[in-house]
């Protein structure tokens, strides 16, 4: 695997590695076409990573080839790309999905996305069968993280939860004005969360999506197009899209006789204008600002987090073993009841 995270690369960085559902399908098929036997790419706001299951014969340059396919100059970022190969990657793989490598430790998203990494993939055709074993081993290692060791040591894991809890540090809630633009999962969840806190509460929504999007009943909605218009009205305002664009800009907000005191950007690649934090009287936050905070785990906990990837990734290091057995000798030449008991020990993990 390669790619690269919060801890080698600040948001300018990551946000020009961002990549939408399209640009993830023309990397998946390059590396296909390039000899990858099956690949994923996982994007988020706090990474962008690629996996691959690849012969020991075939010598793909991960970090240059994915630099080029996103016409980037390997020479200027490559520093800033890490790449693991053999266990190291499912043991990395294990943290990524259960939350443990994100920057709001045990972040609740994550395992979602993981698994719509996957899809997607799959989707594509670009998936085999050592990247489906590993990635359902991972995601079934850290559901177990998040059950015994994650649910019981930290507080609240979410980017919409930490987004409120960092707004209430600054300012009153009850009875103010937010506007929050985007209405996608991060959306909808800080809406909700800002509604029990009684604040008055606005959405955008784009007009194409107005029959597909569910937003909160108490929460009032405006066109997309109406958002400047509104945002004179707010007190906070939290913007949060998968948009390729800026939602917020310098020179659209300096023409408003009022702006909110905080405005929050979500996004990767960010949704509002960093020049905005210089306009008078208001504070702007990223997602890194969101983000920010070590939380650590007791002893007791991370070594029962160290046994569960261990059991894991022993695990699939059983699967190879029967894998590679099957392909030297036909299922007959194989002691039946070993057959039997591989296949209903490791069945159950396609099942997640």
């Amino acid at each position: 695997m390669t790619g690269l995270d919060y801890k080698c690369s600040n948001l300018s960085i990551r946000e020009q590695f961002a990549v939408t559902k399209e640009i993830i399908g023309k990397i998946l098929a390059g590396f296909k076409d390039k000899g990858a036997g099956g690949c994923v790419v996982i994007s988020t706001c706090n990474r962008m990573e690629l996996y691959t299951s690849i012969q020991e014969a075939c010598n793909l340059q991960l970090s240059k080839i994915l630099c080029a396919t996103l016409s980037k100059d390997f020479s200027e970022y490559g520093a800033y790309f890490m790449e693991r190969e053999g266990e190291q990657v499912m043991e990395h793989l294990c943290r990524v999905a259960s939350g443990l490598d994100s920057q709001i430790m045990g972040d609740d998203q994550i395992i979602t996305q993981v698994r719509e990494a996957l899809e997607l993939s799959r989707n594509q055709n670009c998936t085999d069968g050592y990247i489906e074993t590993m990635f359902n081993m991972s995601i079934h290692a850290a559901k177990a993280i998040k059950t015994k060791v994650l649910a019981n040591s930290l507080g609240t894991s979410s980017v919409p939860g930490k987004t409120v809890e960092k707004i209430k540090t600054m300012r009153n809630l009850a009875g103010q004005n937010a506007l929050v633009i985007g209405n996608g999962r991060i959306g909808r969840m800080v809406s909700e969360l800002l509604l029990r806190e009684n604040m008055n509460v606005t959405v955008t929504l784009r007009s194409h999506k107005r029959d597909t999007v569910q937003i909160p009943e108490q929460a009032n909605v405006i066109s997309y197009d109406e958002r400047y218009k509104e945002i004179e009205k707010a007190d906070i305002a939290v913007s949060a899209t998968a948009s390729p664009h800026l939602t917020l800009s310098k020179n659209e907000m300096s023409k408003l006789k009022q702006l909110p005191k905080i405005i929050v950007d979500l996004a990767v690649p960010r949704d509002v204008e960093p020049s905005i934090k210089s306009l008078p009287g208001v504070t702007l936050l990223t997602i890194d600002d969101i983000s920010g905070g070590e939380r650590h785990l007791p002893p007791e906990s991370i070594s029962i987090t160290e046994s569960i990837i261990a059991e894991h990734i022993a695990k699939y290091k059983q699967w190879l073993l029967f894998k590679e057995n099957k392909n030297k000798h036909s299922g007959w030449h194989l002691p039946m009841f070993f057959c039997i008991f591989q296949v209903w020990k490791l069945g159950r993990y396609w099942r997640i």
